[in-house]
């Protein structure tokens, strides 16, 4: 009877123990993530504005005169010094007309000698009352004939010699050649919409921007002083990023603001100048222009916190019971391209989950690990 009643007692004890275990392994252990709890912080925001980048100089080099490319003494890209020979026009024709202008005038500098000559001899005749009065005017009239016709001849002849001279088309200024649409032998017009060629200053360029008017005011206030003018010299040194990706090693410096607004597009034309000893920077190349804002308390979120839907993006925030809940927010990419500056959705002292998003469902319970515990 007591070794029946040992045994009873044994298997009770054996049922509790076993419903004990299973009702332990049955319970959820709750996943580990890291969190990040929010707080203000100083930071740089670069706003980014499409620009268009021109020359200090750019001048279309054109021909004055008609006539077939005779040589053309440099290359696309070439760097020239103003002064410096670009191409040579055939000049046999203006050639020629320089000789017939200078013949010309001897041939009427021959013909007024003689009128001189013939008021001088006319005037003693009419001192002796051989001829009359009216014989020496019209002698002295001949002169002043071949003085104009003299002077009109010189005039001529310094035109010829202009349209020699344009046969000669020199760089009007330092800078790189453009593209060279016409080769030797081809026929120039002083009429062609066509430019013989470009050549742009690019030592240092321009990077234009707009900035539409409702955000004119806004773009300018956080700037101090009460003119445009202080407003632009106290605006930060500004960077650029060229249409491939690359980053501009050196920073320009906003100059100017036309004064008045287009009337297409209702923006205001601002323009920046950026050195370019080393050439990198072409005249007519687009690019970005970042200009910074400092933001001194903005809530930053790392990039790998935030998931996208649909063009929305979205953050696991952590409830006090430490269940997560998606959270709709508005952020702006900031100068790092690691982090968010949070707009709009979360507060300081918010905490978020900062990895293994894939993993998380809504009303999910988690143990929270800070950077320290990981």
């Amino acid at each position: 009877m007591k070794k029946n009643s040992f045994y009873l007692l044994l298997i009770v004890a054996l049922a509790w123990l076993s419903c004990d275990q299973s009702k332990t392994s049955t319970e959820p252990v709750a996943a580990s993530y890291p969190t990040l709890q929010l707080t203000a912080q100083k930071t740089v925001l670069y706003v980014e504005f499409p620009t268009t980048l021109e020359g200090l100089e750019t001048v279309e080099v054109r021909s004055k005169i008609d006539g077939y490319i005779e040589q053309v003494f440099v290359d696309e890209g070439q760097q020239v010094r103003m002064g410096q020979k670009l191409f040579r026009i055939d000049a046999n024709q203006f050639i020629q007309d320089v000789n017939q202008r200078k013949a010309a005038i001897s041939a009427i500098e021959a013909a007024l000698e003689t009128a001189h000559l013939q008021v001088q001899r006319t005037q003693v005749l009419v001192e002796k009352n051989i001829v009359n009065s009216f014989e020496l005017t019209t002698a002295k009239n001949l002169e002043r004939v071949k003085k104009a016709e003299l002077i009109q001849a010189k005039s001529a002849l310094s035109d010829a010699q202009s349209q020699l001279a344009f046969t000669q088309i020199v760089s009007p200024i330092d800078g790189v050649v453009g593209r060279l649409p016409f080769k030797k032998g081809a026929l120039v017009q002083s009429s062609s919409d066509l430019a013989l060629t470009t050549i742009a200053n690019t030592k240092q360029v321009y990077a234009h921007f707009a900035v539409n008017q409702q955000q004119l005011n806004r773009f300018l206030a956080p700037y101090p002083g009460t003119t445009l003018s202080e407003k632009l010299k106290s605006m930060p040194a500004v960077t650029l990023v060229t249409s491939d990706g690359a980053d501009y090693e050196l920073t320009g410096k906003i100059q100017s603001l036309s004064g008045v607004l287009n009337a297409q597009t209702g923006s205001a034309n601002f323009r920046a100048l950026f050195p370019n000893p080393q050439g990198f920077l072409w005249s007519g190349a687009s690019a970005v222009l970042k200009i910074p804002t400092q933001l001194e308390a903005a809530l930053l979120l790392p990039k790998k916190a935030v998931f996208e839907i649909q063009g929305n993006y979205f953050v696991y925030q952590m409830a006090p019971n430490n269940q997560v809940t998606p959270i709709e927010i508005e952020v702006l990419p900031t100068s790092t391209e690691q982090e968010y500056i949070v707009q709009k959705g979360l507060k300081v002292g918010d905490i978020v989950v900062t990895d293994g998003l894939g993993t998380l469902r809504t009303g999910m319970t988690i143990r929270p690990t800070t950077h320290s515990e990981q």
